[in-house]
């Protein structure tokens, strides 16, 4: 299944709280999200970051009931013709077999949902009853991603794992910090198209 398929297997609704200086559904909301993610906010160019966080020894073994070694996510603002979308693609490796896998998935505007649910956060729903991701911002330079039943996964450039995707996940995996880090260590989940503006950088 080639990236351009998996695109919508997420459904994401973005929150901000009122406290962060989201007054309601619209425009403001928008431009408090890009800020506090991208550090300014989007014009007529694509946003982008990244975040990742690779588990050393001493962590892995204070935690044995954790499999995820790595984790990486790329979060993409386009403005579109309207109003502005948003993308994300993740990335695991698990330290029993390996292996490499993907997930991606796409949003429309942000809404104030706070008092229904989190605030702050990107809930993530994969489609065929695959599990959720939710993902929060938590301070200038780190979200917090929450996968609390596992999720389904992809292989790069190959099929979904829909047989032992959940199975992957240790009952550990559960809640990661991830740190901001440069842009080119998402280029193995960026498209062609976005390649190049994480080449160049912000």
């Amino acid at each position: 299944m080639n990236r351009a398929a998996l695109l919508p297997i997420l459904a994401i609704s973005l929150t901000l709280a009122s406290g962060l200086g989201a007054t309601g559904a619209g425009a403001n909301e928008d431009d408090d999200f890009q800020t506090r993610l991208f550090g300014r906010g989007l014009t007529k160019q694509k946003l982008h970051a990244c975040f990742k966080r690779v588990y050393d020894a001493p962590h892995l073994a204070a935690h044995p009931k954790q499999n995820v070694r790595t984790m990486s996510l790329l979060v993409t603002a386009d403005p579109g013709s309207g109003s502005p979308t948003y993308a994300i693609a993740i990335a695991v490796t698990f330290r029993k077999s390996g292996q490499h896998f993907d997930s991606y998935g796409d949003c429309g505007s942000i809404h104030d949902l706070a008092g229904n649910g989190p605030a702050n956060t990107a809930h993530c729903g994969v489609e065929c009853d695959g599990g959720s991701i939710d993902v929060a911002i938590k301070d200038k330079g780190s979200l917090l991603v929450s996968i609390p039943e596992g999720a389904r996964l992809w292989r790069p450039g190959g099929d979904d794992d829909t047989g032992n995707a959940r199975g992957r996940f240790g009952e550990d995996d559960k809640l990661f910090r991830l740190d901001k880090t440069k842009l080119t260590d998402c280029l193995s989940l960026a498209s062609d198209e976005d390649k190049p503006a994480l080449r160049k950088g912000p």
